[in-house]
């Protein structure tokens, strides 16, 4: 709570210090230094210019008008007391916008304002009097300039504003650069002072030495011409004895000053001023002479030389008298004083160029001073800013060097202190990381507990446990009104998601469920909330009365129409979805979400890319998919699995030329299952590695047997996932299945698919290549249905290209199917490759192929899927030498 006396108290103690400056300013006036003759020193315009500084242009303008009344009263310098008026008004004026230093600002002030006026104004009044203006206005705005100086002084380096109750805000630190101006700017100027005060007693001592001298020089030469050097001489009494004095005077004087022989009636008797010959001369009554040494005299009727005035050069004088030896006359020689105005004049303009020299140096010998002793201060001050922040961030602490001695130690215990600094910080760091590490850990816990128990964290959408007390809520809100108010569940699953992130990886799955989420959310509307369950499943919750859910469904589906770009790669999907509602097909949510579920995998049975209602037939077919699932690692270990073989025929020989084994499943209770159902879910579970192995290690082993057996040596094809290029160890796999078996790597093909392609290409190639180079072929299966483009080819070291089975059905009354299978077969055998057509069915189909120069042909037409006794009579029967 603030002191209710500190406003007052402040206030008072600035009305006692403007008054303070206002007297000093009159004092100053009053009680000025007086140099050269008719020029003074006056401290008035420090005092003002200080109230300018402290309490702004109007604190200025009251000083300077004090000033100016206490200068009206003595009816003197009022002309300088007006620009001293026009000073503060325009450096408050200055200082208010443009907030600079006091010194340079009355600099500009007196260059461009003070110095003209004055001149102009001296110019008026002593335009013919010889007095030099230009050493006056230059006089006056050095006096306006040492006040301004030390004025600013005063300010920087006393608490003035404290004292006066401005501010109770310490003073900031000073520069060092500023210091050295002012001290050397400060030694100049007083150094100048001083030698002007010293200097204007010297100059009229030297003219009043040099007025003497003249005079008695003068006199001892008439003196000694006419005669009377050893004796007494008299007055003249005859004409001829008076022309030869006048002649002698005239002869041996000049008009700069006069010299006349009186008699003792004050009687001019000779004269170089030949007007005043005859005339009375009184060296005494006339003016008040005041003198100087024994013969000389100066005529003033001021009480000092001080107080002389520019307008009095022309009247004032020095007399020289000497009286005669008999006492009868006198000798009287006057100088005006104009006729050395000019020579002291100059000593004075000499003086102001050697003060302005003097200051210029000064101020260079500052600036090196600065460059040389603070600079190397700066850069240590500039590199020991934030020290502690700069070694907590193992920053590099470059420190500046010095030649000074103070200097160089302080730069090195400033080295020895962030040495020590940096040791005791570590340890600190050490001993406080565990606390500050549980502390992040804990509350980093403490956040993503509160963001995960309500949003999903990687799309931002309302997560399951939202969900549920969403659901619960819109169940209490139903009692009493079901029938006005609905709840449908839409569950919604990205197709081949898991093919997608296996094979381009997590980072990229994530960034394709970022998009979708933002899809999903632009279509949510109030009464139709997302949500994100897990993996790629997306909850639809919907509050309806009469109208269809399928309206719902219908936008959902129509977001996925535009491809997703992601890192340039533009990516076609679909979405299935299932629907449930309450009540009709559940009175709780754990069942309506499972019965949505099922409805979504019976989409996804029926079709990529639409949706179904739930039903309750549907139950069984869900009940079959878990029973599959969870029976494939049962069916590895009790040898479920068996392995048939298709041919492959020489499309130019119509031999057997090759054979692709292909697992089948015989479950214990659901039968045959074919391989289009169990192996996505060996995909989406992973354990088609496991599979994959079995498969090639009997396909081997089966083939060694027929080759053992004396049966035709032909190259089987097998099957691979793309998993095994980016989760399992492939060429590991592949050598320990080759040598248990015994199998020439040179009658083994692997198919891979173009998924492969689709991330880390070069890896892939490099797996690839390595098989290669074991004899073993590699063949892409399905082409044309994947991710892979056609310029993709030239970088596959790949030996078969096997066409889709989607381009060959329909190829003969298709133009357009027989125009792209044409020209793909030309590409690839362009690239030595071989293209083998799968799915052919017909004559004309396999015409068709033959024409167009497939290499090999698969199909029904030729063959079916056999097992392996099958096969081998096959074998046997294509034999020629059996």
């Amino acid at each position: 709570m603030s002191n209710p006396t500190h406003q007052p108290r402040n206030k008072w103690m600035i009305a006692v210090s403007l008054t303070l400056c206002a007297l000093l300013a009159v004092v100053g006036e009053m009680g000025q230094f007086h140099f050269i003759y008719g020029i003074s020193f006056s401290l008035t315009s420090l005092f003002v210019l200080l109230s300018v500084r402290l309490f702004g242009i109007g604190g200025g303008l009251l000083t300077a008008f004090a000033a100016f009344l206490a200068s009206a009263a003595a009816a003197d310098h009022l002309m300088f007391q007006a620009i001293g008026l026009l000073e503060a008004f325009v450096v408050g004026l200055m200082m208010l916008r443009y907030r600079g230093r006091l010194f340079m600002t009355d600099l500009c002030f007196w260059l461009f304002v003070g110095m003209p006026l004055t001149y102009f104004f001296y110019n008026q009044h002593y335009s013919n009097t010889g007095v030099d203006i230009k050493l006056i206005a230059c006089l006056i705005a050095i006096n306006g300039l040492f006040n301004a100086l030390f004025a600013e002084i005063l300010h920087q380096y006393l608490p003035l504003s404290r004292w006066s109750g401005l501010s109770s805000i310490k003073r900031l630190p000073r520069s060092m650069s500023q210091l050295l101006l002012h001290l050397s700017l400060g030694i100049v100027l007083v150094s100048f002072l001083l030698n002007m005060l010293v200097n204007s007693i010297n100059s009229f001592k030297e003219v009043t030495y040099y007025v003497e001298d003249i005079a008695q020089q003068a006199t001892n030469t008439i003196t000694k011409e006419w005669g009377a050097s050893n004796v007494p001489y008299t007055i003249p009494m005859d004409d001829v004895s008076t022309r030869t004095l006048q002649f002698l005077i005239d002869r041996y004087t000049t008009d700069t000053y006069a010299f006349s022989l009186i008699d003792d009636q004050h009687r001019v008797v000779a004269s170089n001023h030949h007007g005043l010959i005859g005339t009375h001369l009184d060296a005494f009554g006339e003016k008040n002479y005041r003198p100087i040494s024994e013969y000389l005299y100066f005529s003033s009727n001021y009480n000092s030389f001080s107080q002389l005035k520019l307008h009095t050069w022309n009247d004032e004088q020095f007399l020289y008298q000497s009286k005669l030896g008999n006492g009868t006359g006198h000798i009287i020689i006057t100088f005006p004083l104009e006729y050395y105005q000019n020579y002291l004049f100059s000593k004075y303009f000499i003086h102001i160029f050697y003060l302005i020299g003097f200051a210029l140096v000064a101020a260079f010998v500052s600036l090196l001073i600065n460059r040389s002793f603070t600079r190397s201060l700066q850069r240590l001050a500039v590199a020991t800013t934030n020290l502690p922040l700069k070694l907590k961030h193992n920053n590099s602490l470059e420190l500046p060097k010095s030649n000074t001695v103070e200097i160089h130690s302080l730069i090195m215990n400033i080295k020895h202190m962030s040495s020590s600094l940096l040791y005791l910080f570590r340890e600190t760091q050490s001993n406080n990381e565990r606390l500050e590490m549980q502390a992040q850990l804990l509350q980093e816990s403490e956040e993503r507990l509160h963001q995960l128990a309500y949003y999903d964290m990687l799309t931002g959408l309302p997560n399951r446990h939202q969900f549920t007390r969403h659901f619960q809520e819109l169940i209490v809100m139903n009692t009493g009104t079901a029938q006005h108010l609905k709840i449908g569940v839409l569950f919604a699953d990205i197709n081949r998601f898991k093919q997608i992130n296996d094979t381009l990886g997590h980072a990229f799955g994530d960034k394709l469920l970022q998009l979708v989420a933002q899809r999903f959310q632009s279509i949510a509307c109030k009464s139709c909330d997302v949500f994100r369950f897990g993996g790629d499943e997306f909850v639809f919750l919907v509050r309806y009365r009469e109208e269809e859910l399928s309206s719902y469904a219908e936008p959902i589906l129509k977001c996925f129409i535009e491809p997703f770009l992601i890192d340039g790669m533009p990516l076609f999907l679909t979405v299935s979805i299932g629907i449930s509602s309450h009540p009709q097909d559940g009175e709780d949510m754990d069942t309506i979400v499972r019965n949505a579920d099922i409805a979504m995998y019976n989409a996804k049975e029926e079709g990529d890319g639409c949706y179904r209602f739930f039903k309750p037939n549907l139950l069984p077919l869900i009940e079959e998919k878990m029973r599959l699932e969870n029976g494939l690692y049962k069916a590895l270990q009790e040898n479920q699995f068996s392995l048939y073989y298709q041919p492959k025929i020489n499309a130019a020989t119509g031999e057997l030329c090759g054979i692709e084994a292909l697992i089948r499943w015989k479950h214990p209770d659901l039968g045959l299952v074919p391989p289009d159902k169990f192996i996505p879910l060996a995909e989406e579970s992973g354990f088609i590695l496991e599979i994959d192995r079995w498969v090639f290690r009997e396909a081997c082993r089966q083939n060694k047997v027929w080759q053992d057996a004396g049966l035709k040596q032909i190259s089987v094809s097998v099957n691979i996932s793309a998993r095994h290029f980016y989760q399992g160890n492939l060429k590991e796999m592949i050598l320990s299945e080759l040598k248990a078996t015994g199998l020439d790597p040179h009658y083994v093909s692997l198919e891979i698919t173009e998924g492969v392609f689709m991330r880390n290409i070069d890896q892939v190639i490099d797996t690839i290549l390595y098989l290669r180079n074991l004899g073993i072929q590699i063949s892409i299966d399905d082409f044309g249905t994947g991710y892979s483009s056609l310029n993709q080819l030239q970088r596959l070291p790949i030996s078969d290209v096997k066409l889709d089975r989607s381009f060959i059905q329909g190829i003969t009354s298709d133009d357009k199917k027989s125009s792209i299978v044409r020209a793909i077969i030309e590409l690839v055998h362009s690239m030595n490759m071989k293209v083998v057509a799968e799915g052919v069915e017909t004559l004309d189909e396999s015409r068709f192929c033959k024409e167009l120069k497939c290499d090999e042909l698969q199909g029904y037409l030729f063959s079916r899927p056999l097992p392996a006794d099958e096969l081998e009579v096959m074998l046997a029967q294509a034999d020629p030498e059996r």
